[in-house]
């Protein structure tokens, strides 16, 4: 991988990192694009709504950024996924936790098209791992594989305020 190369990977995480961890301002919950969210609502003073928890996946060429919070069983977050030298996928994910599974929809863009992929996490303590997408070969479309073990790894990192 030449010089350049490793600059602009460098570069996009660096961007996308900050990019996913910056909500906008007055806002202080991760499902900020709810239209319902108010700001002195007391679902977001509780300290179970202010938990929210930031992971990253890197690989040499490619990241993913996924903050979310559990409130009630309720999963809200963010979750962006950025190839080397592809359109990345950038979006929503909301869903159930149930036991130490995150079961959620991610409600993504990309190509300039809205797109929705069932995903499935697995949190233990301050571990996170997803289950990887296989292609549906009568669809051409992606799914989660059900038959995978929650094999991606994800970091812990401490999220922006």
């Amino acid at each position: 991988m030449n010089k350049l190369s490793r600059i602009l990977i460098i570069s996009m995480g660096t961007f996308m990192y900050y990019g996913c961890h910056q909500l906008p301002k007055g806002k202080k919950h991760a499902n900020w694009a709810d239209s319902t969210f108010q700001s002195n609502s007391a679902a977001v003073d509780t300290p179970e709504s202010l938990n929210e928890r930031c992971f990253i996946y890197t690989t040499k060429a490619d990241s993913s950024f996924v903050n979310f919070t559990v409130v009630n069983g309720r999963v809200t977050g963010k979750y962006s996924w950025i190839p080397f030298e592809k359109d990345s996928r950038t979006g929503t994910i909301t869903g159930m936790k149930r036991g130490d599974t995150l079961d959620v929809v991610w409600d993504f863009m990309q190509e300039g098209m809205r797109d929705t992929l069932h995903t499935m996490f697995l949190l233990q303590g301050n571990t996170l791992k997803q289950r990887p997408f296989r292609v549906n070969q009568q669809t051409g479309r992606q799914q989660t594989d059900q038959h995978a073990t929650f094999s991606i790894l994800y970091k812990p990192v401490a999220c922006s305020k």
